[in-house]
């Protein structure tokens, strides 16, 4: 593990699977050290499909970038967008979630103080849904 240029936490999984041990542990104690804004670089030899979705519930966003020969970097950006967050500290601290709360109908006045998981249900949007397009919205904006 090492830390890159833009201060990201490196974690290269590949000589770990290849001696036939399981590197979750290690990923998950990776993220866990992973500031608000900061960013874990995983690579791997395979897509880490699986890992999308439990790192979202913490936080994160993710950015996947094939590599040669079959291998993938992800860049798990930690966002701290959770479904317990309001609408309004979401927004407050990314601003470039304004149209993702807009296109699904959701008042960033009046709902601000309402959590993610409150919003979701009340607007009949997939609660998963909802944060990983939040997420995106942040990963993408840089």
């Amino acid at each position: 593990m090492s830390t890159t240029a833009n201060d990201a936490i490196a974690l290269d999984v590949r000589p770990v699977l290849a001696r036939g041990e399981e590197p979750f542990a290690m990923i998950m104690e990776a993220a866990a050290r992973v500031p608000a804004g900061g960013a874990l670089e995983l690579t791997a030899p395979f897509e880490p499909v699986p890992l999308y979705g439990v790192l979202a519930g913490r936080g994160f966003g993710h950015v996947t970038t094939p590599l040669a020969g079959g291998a993938f970097l992800v860049r798990f950006v930690q966002t701290g967008i959770t479904p317990a967050v309001t609408v309004g500290a979401v927004h407050e601290r990314h601003p470039a979630t304004a149209p993702v709360f807009a296109a699904h109908g959701v008042d960033l006045c009046c709902g601000g103080g309402k959590t993610l998981e409150f919003v979701a249900k009340a607007h009949g949007v997939e609660l998963g849904r909802l944060v990983a397009e939040l997420q995106h919205a942040v990963v993408a904006q840089g």
